[in-house]
């Protein structure tokens, strides 16, 4: 961008990743397209200062992480089971009945990851990833790692037990695993 504070270019640029973020943990869009215009809406506010020193991707997607756990807070109340969070028995898939990873499914040894980490072809891959998991593990996952929320607070905000909360995580990082290992580290970046 040529002028950092051309605020309608940052909406142009930003708007379709942050609304993609939020349709992970709102529904219907409209909730989640709401949340994104807050966050938009929160930049005609803003310190030009600040803007002016911000990288907009940071900036923006901190306003709408923000967003997203108020929404978050409101919306969701002890209603979901343990059964049906965990309704697609990803072990019998990962695993074989001694407990060793399946035939294809094992994780392979990553190559100089730190070097592809910082490339933002990796971080569409993650993305990817994340959107295939199931809803329960998706949400936990990503209020975790994407938002910066505290295994309580996600067991507060989900309505989940501990022993839910760390399922839900132990499967996602499986599936995510396995997914980067797929699409990124043994095939060409999808």
């Amino acid at each position: 961008m040529s002028d950092p504070l051309d605020l309608e270019q940052w909406a142009r640029v930003w708007r379709g990743p942050m609304l993609r973020f939020a349709l992970l943990h709102l529904q219907p869009r409209e909730e989640a397209e709401d949340a994104v215009q807050d966050a938009l809406t929160a930049l005609l506010t803003a310190d030009t200062t600040t803007l002016s020193q911000a990288d907009p991707r940071r900036y923006l997607f901190g306003i709408l992480k923000h967003k997203i756990t108020d929404r978050l807070r409101c919306k969701y109340r002890p209603e979901v089971g343990y059964s049906e969070a965990f309704a697609d028995d990803l072990d019998n898939v990962l695993f074989d009945e001694r407990s060793h990873w399946a035939e294809g499914v094992a994780p392979s040894a990553w190559v100089a990851p730190d070097a592809q980490l910082q490339t933002e072809q990796f971080f569409a891959v993650v993305d990817l990833c994340v959107h295939k998991l199931p809803g329960k593990p998706a949400r936990v996952f990503s209020m975790k790692e994407f938002l910066e929320c505290e295994a309580e607070e996600i067991c507060q905000t989900l309505g989940l037990t501990k022993a839910d909360y760390w399922q839900c995580m132990s499967r996602a990082r499986k599936q995510i695993q396995l997914c980067l290992t797929q699409n990124w580290f043994e095939g060409a970046p999808a």
